[in-house]
């Protein structure tokens, strides 16, 4: 099920949208300003953000200045009732990905939804390279850099970190882990992702746990680095 943070002050409205964006199947988890969207959006890491423009605590482009920060892929759409060209320029240079004037109708915000979703679901798994901090993952390669420097990993390293970077910002639970690396070998369990998180924190310099991967107690783990342009 693909979530959706829905950020909107105006009440009946964010209770209109929600309705039907459950209706179509999604998850949707609500704010009503910038600053609890912020909040929502580092605790959940949805699939898409559809965020107003107008909104008490931080606007919705101040918000979409900090989302950036964090996250460069993640689709955004914003809503507004200001029409003017120079609100959209602003909009798409700060890192909007599409841009919905009120008022609208359901069946046009819901197509927007649906082909950010699309696009949002591609980029990270068909890309060849991951970049994050100083570090570049070539998929094609299966190689890792820093600053240009060869960094070994092994090939379950490799694969392990490649799963959680392709996955950022979502908490990962270990038995998913299992599957999507070990696939259903009967000798691998969770002390064995855990020694290998310790072993790629190591080569990465991540020790603090803090700055790329990120353990998520009674859950799994965190890939926490922004991705970056390759």
């Amino acid at each position: 099920m693909r979530t959706i943070l829905l950020v909107e002050d105006e009440k009946e409205l964010r209770f209109s949208l929600a309705h039907n964006l459950q209706f179509e199947g999604y998850k949707v988890v609500e704010a009503d300003d910038g600053l609890a969207g912020l909040r929502v959006f580092q605790q959940d890491r949805p699939d898409l953000v559809v965020m107003d423009i107008m909104m008490p605590q931080m606007d919705g482009l101040a918000t979409l200045k900090e989302i950036r920060k964090l996250d460069k892929q993640i689709p955004v759409m914003l809503l507004t009732a200001r029409s003017s060209e120079m609100d959209k320029v602003i909009g798409f240079e700060l890192g909007a990905d599409d841009y919905l004037t009120k008022p609208f109708s359901l069946g046009e915000f819901l197509a927007r939804v649906k082909a950010l979703l699309r696009r949002g679901s591609r980029p990270l798994h068909e890309e060849q390279k991951i970049a994050f901090h100083q570090f570049e993952m070539d998929l094609e390669n299966f190689s890792l850099k820093r600053d240009n420097e060869e960094i070994h990993l092994s090939q379950k390293e490799f694969q392990l970190l490649k799963y959680l970077a392709q996955n950022p910002g979502k908490a990962l639970e270990k038995k998913d882990i299992l599957v999507a690396v070990w696939g259903y070998q009967d000798n691998a369990t969770t002390r064995t992702i855990d020694t290998h998180i310790a072993r790629i924190r190591r080569k990465l310099g991540d020790q603090d746990q803090r700055e790329i991967i990120q353990t998520v107690p009674t859950i799994g783990y965190r890939f926490v680095a922004p991705i970056e342009p390759a």
